[in-house]
């Protein structure tokens, strides 16, 4: 029994000890206060050209402006591979892995060229011109993610942005969220940081900006799917047509604290 009891009580110091270690490491972990803001703007044409009583092109829009309402604070990741890559951040006095942002989203559409009436091929949600604004839902953020001097963010799929079903202009080509996963917004982009390095706590304000294009692929893209690429040849020659380009920017900033 004395053994045992001296098993435990080395096994609970052993645990306190490494509790105690890694409450440590989180103190020292560099610690700032962020602010991000950015915008997209996605500017699509669906067009058919033939069979002849189809002919029928239409034209959508969606921009979309969100920043931190107030700087967040967050605890910066280890630099090397081990561990995770992603800050937390500070939320309603609770650490999260998404930092909160606020926005709205103002989507427009217009048929440049209506279908003939006996046409029964383009989708009743094209035939008509409408727009809308909507803000972002409560829950919209970002995870902030780091690689040595780099840092990218990323939309985590369980966290939607944008009412899949809007009052207004409820076209499926404005939810990018169900044609790409992590709905772009600069996803796993990385970019130096400038300023200093995370570490050296001499480096006061580290800023980074994030920017990304993409083209709607027309060879891949159709009515109710969209394929976002770096490039994108020439489209199909029947049916359903769908090309256009997003732009994404965000800059961040992150000011040290304790």
């Amino acid at each position: 029994m004395k053994v045992f009891g001296a098993c435990l009580c080395g096994v609970v110091l052993l645990a306190l000890a490494a509790a105690a270690g890694t409450e440590s490491a989180a103190t020292k972990a560099p610690r700032f206060l962020v602010a991000i803001a950015g915008t997209q703007h996605v500017d699509w044409t669906l067009e058919q050209v033939s069979p002849r009583p189809c002919t029928f092109k239409g034209h959508g829009e969606q921009s979309e402006t969100f920043r931190t309402s107030r700087a967040v604070k967050v605890i910066a990741p280890t630099a090397g591979p081990a561990g995770t890559r992603e800050f937390r951040a500070l939320v309603r006095g609770s650490w999260k892995r998404t930092v909160p942002l606020g926005g709205a989203e103002h989507r427009s559409y217009s048929v440049v060229q209506a279908p003939s009436p006996e046409c029964r091929g383009i989708p009743t949600e094209f035939r008509t011109s409408c727009s809308g604004t909507n803000p972002l839902l409560s829950g919209a953020g970002v995870v902030l993610m780091r690689v040595r001097r780099q840092i990218a963010l990323h939309v985590p799929v369980d966290t939607p942005w944008i009412q899949r079903r809007p009052a207004t202009c409820d076209i499926r080509l404005f939810d990018l969220r169900n044609f790409y996963e992590a709905a772009v917004f600069g996803t796993h982009v990385y970019r130096p940081v400038t300023g200093g390095t995370f570490e050296n706590r001499r480096a006061k304000t580290l800023r980074s900006s994030i920017s990304v294009r993409y083209c709607i692929d027309p060879a891949e893209s159709s009515d109710v799917d969209l394929v976002l690429k770096t490039s994108c040849g020439p489209g199909r020659q029947s049916g359903l047509v769908l090309s256009g380009q997003l732009d994404a920017a965000w800059t961040i900033t992150l000011r040290r604290s304790r």
